[in-house]
């Protein structure tokens, strides 16, 4: 039952908000009214029944009766409550289960003929320890500090001290428990932990002015190893910083090592993936970009790419080679590089027509159309001319537009995207240049090239594949 209003209350502050902003012939007549018999009788009258009040009232009542909609919330929220009770403790017991599993797969291990067993168990252990702290907090949020100064000096003492004894197994330990403690870390505090790393000169390049430690260890023919080493140099690629630190003193030694073992991998590899990721990130720095392309980077994605057509290839790696792929043709340096080598242009443009029309990604279709834009330049208009450019772009757009995305919005939200880069893009040049029929790109600014590795926030993306340990 509603408690009665106390409508004097009420009258108090509408006097003070009339007289603060000076409706002072306002006041005189509200207080008029209020003294009137008539009024006065008409508000005890409607404070004693239970009927639809002013919003303002609402506000002084001392208890109120919650509506349909509050209660309905609290039914969900209790609905949700015991959901994520039923959720927390499957996830409990399955990490009991993989904890006995790989205890009993330990006391298998020294019978077994099988030589990669151990090798496999402690990965088993290093994905179980990402989730450890998850499941003892309930879910609530981990890793609002940055690894400490001791554990990372620690970790760099026996990184040193396993490269100079030869230990491979160390390493990798020293290897996946720096990047285990980054999965966990924050999203936000991502950029700082890579500073962190950098500062402490993680892989001895500063201290000696030299690749010999991370080239080394990159050299020697451990799959596990590569693997290990391979996703924490991806790690501290993650910021322009990092970047600069791998290519210390304009050094592209580390570029050209992860370039050779990116093409040495099986395609769609978890290492291949962390080498694709990396370079993709170094290719915002314009000095990496002359690298990339004397190694052969634009033909071996476009082959990539091709091959995902008829053979299963990881999304990820199509997706960030096809950025890095951008981010090479933009570069002022490749597109130079191009013009002077008009066959190889050419090739790549029609390349990437023939690509725009297959059933690909739309990430990869829209890195190909940014790719495509690069191109549309009056230094390419030969090439353009030959291959019908103008025509294929506007047949693309026409082609794109009438799929029928109607019962499925995720689609309709890409198609729409795809279109729209299009528009921007793309668009005749002014009709009073007689026989021009190239295609004219809103620039895109430098510091604007594609970064696949933050989100819409900024924040640092750290990769994790759930095959990794297989």
């Amino acid at each position: 039952m509603n408690a009665k209003i106390d409508n004097n209350e009420i009258h108090d502050y509408i006097r003070e908000y009339l007289k603060h902003y000076g409706f002072l012939n306002t006041v005189e007549v509200f207080d008029a009214e209020l003294k009137s018999k008539t009024v006065q009788n008409k508000l005890n009258a409607k404070s004693n029944r239970q009927e639809e009040v002013p919003r303002l009232c609402g506000f002084f009542k001392p208890e109120t009766t919650k509506s349909r909609r509050e209660l309905n919330l609290e039914k969900e929220m209790k609905d949700h409550t015991k959901k994520y009770n039923l959720i927390l403790h499957a996830g409990r017991q399955i990490f009991a289960v993989s904890v006995n599993c790989l205890q009993l797969l330990h006391s298998m291990k020294e019978s077994s003929k099988n030589e990669n067993l151990a090798e496999t168990l402690e990965n088993y252990k290093i994905q179980l320890g990402k989730y450890h702290k998850i499941i003892i907090n309930e879910g609530k949020p981990e890793g609002t500090e940055l690894i400490t100064e001791t554990v990372m000096h620690e970790h760099k003492t026996k990184f040193l001290k396993y490269h100079q004894e030869k230990n491979v197994d160390g390493l990798i330990e020293v290897l996946l428990s720096l990047r285990v403690n980054a999965l966990q870390i924050a999203p936000e505090l991502r950029k700082n932990l890579v500073y962190e790393l950098i500062r402490n000169d993680i892989f001895n390049i500063e201290a000696t002015e030299s690749f010999d430690l991370i080239l080394s260890i990159l050299d020697i023919n451990n799959h596990s190893l590569k693997h290990a080493i391979t996703s924490l140099i991806s790690v501290v690629s993650s910021t322009l910083r990092g970047v600069e630190y791998l290519i210390f003193n304009n050094n592209f030694s580390i570029i050209v090592r992860i370039i050779r073992i990116m093409k040495e991998q099986e395609n769609g590899s978890v290492t291949q993936r962390f080498c694709i990721a990396t370079l993709q990130k170094c290719s915002i720095k314009d000095t990496v970009i002359p690298t990339l392309v004397e190694h052969d980077l634009i033909y071996w994605v476009l082959n990539l790419l091709n091959k995902s057509l008829t053979t299963k290839i990881h999304v990820f790696c199509l997706d960030f080679a096809s950025a890095m792929l951008a981010n090479i043709i933009h570069a002022p340096t490749t597109l130079q590089y191009l013009s002077q080598r008009p066959d190889m242009a050419l090739q790549i443009i029609e390349t990437l027509l023939k690509l725009m029309r297959e059933n690909i990604p739309v990430s990869v279709l829209m890195h190909i159309l940014i790719c495509l834009s690069y191109l549309s330049k009056d230094n390419f208009s030969s090439q353009i001319e030959e291959c019908q450019f103008v025509d294929r772009i506007s047949d693309f757009v026409e082609y794109y537009s009438q799929i029928n995305t109607a019962d499925n919005e995720a689609l309709e939200i890409d198609k729409k995207t795809v279109l729209d880069l299009c528009a921007h893009m793309f668009h005749p040049k002014d009709t009073t240049q007689e026989h021009n029929d190239t295609v004219e790109i809103n620039e895109l600014k430098t510091e604007d090239r594609i970064r696949e590795y933050e989100n819409e926030q900024g924040e640092l993306i750290f990769e994790c594949f759930q095959d990794e340990v297989s």
